[in-house]
């Protein structure tokens, strides 16, 4: 099966470029669940602040009679911050807490995968590797995949594939822009799952301030090609998680939906 859907769902751009003018922020999860339909949606906030069990269940009731499901992004600190300073407590702390707060949706079969986004600044090591072994200790509990996006290209080789397949991780195929150093676009899966991510080919990507990085309006050759990549794994068997990112001005849910139909759906 395929989900599809977009990083994040509440954006105060997306009001009358996506959603209809006026609509409260309170009535978007429901709107992007029941109107547009998408049967997958990936939690961003809590990247910025750790979740708790009240905002998870006030969530889930109002999608309570739809069919979506979510992938969490992990708290930053787990990220971004506990592996340089090699604080394995406070990353069991983190871990902890976050896992128990995302609970809810894993007791309502509604959590689909944690999100792992590393910056560029973390690159292959032995501590790297240590690192992410640990990651997969603690994260086991939550049971459901645990995706990996790296940001440096370094770590686009055969060893990290082998690493995170022995791991039983979901490395993140990202399209992004193809400067610097940043990460290059490769498909690649674990043994039972793809997860995609599209943040747009701004070549302004590192002098853009907020929102801006991530205005881009893939055109439909753009959006073939990956088609063509996730049906690829899909008829090998796999589930397959796709989110856009692109979101600027509400790109990534019209592309969404563009996707969404060059694949057979609705």
């Amino acid at each position: 099966m395929v989900f599809v859907g977009t990083s994040g769902y509440q954006f105060d751009d997306w009001i009358g470029t996506a959603y209809p003018d006026a609509i409260p922020r309170s009535k978007m999860i429901r709107y992007y669940s029941s109107v547009w339909q998408f049967n997958a949606v990936e939690l961003n906030f809590t990247y910025y602040r750790m979740p708790t069990q009240k905002t998870i269940i006030g969530m889930l009731n109002k999608v309570a009679t739809d069919p979506v499901v979510f992938s969490v992004k992990a708290y930053g600190d787990v990220t971004h911050k506990h592996w340089r300073m090699n604080n394995m407590e406070g990353l069991k702390t983190d871990s902890d807490e976050f896992i128990n707060a995302v609970s809810p949706m894993k007791d309502a079969s509604r959590l689909a995968a944690v999100l792992f986004q590393f910056p560029s600044s973390f690159r292959p090591s032995e501590d790297s590797n240590r690192y992410l072994e640990k990651l997969a200790g603690l994260y086991a509990s939550a049971d459901v995949p645990l995706a990996i996006e790296f940001r440096h290209r370094d770590w686009n080789c055969e060893e990290t594939h082998e690493l995170l397949s022995s791991m039983d991780m979901v490395p993140v195929v990202v399209d992004e822009p193809q400067i610097g150093l940043l990460f290059p676009y490769v498909t690649a899966s674990s043994r039972r799952y793809a997860y995609f991510r599209f943040h747009g080919r701004n070549r302004n990507w590192f002098n853009s301030e907020g929102g801006e990085r991530y205005n881009y309006d893939y055109s439909r050759d753009e959006l073939r090609e990956f088609a063509a990549d996730v049906l690829e794994f899909s008829e090998r068997g796999l589930q397959v998680y796709v989110f856009f990112n692109n979101c600027y001005m509400g790109r990534a849910v019209h592309n969404a939906l563009s996707f969404r139909q060059m694949l057979g759906g609705e």
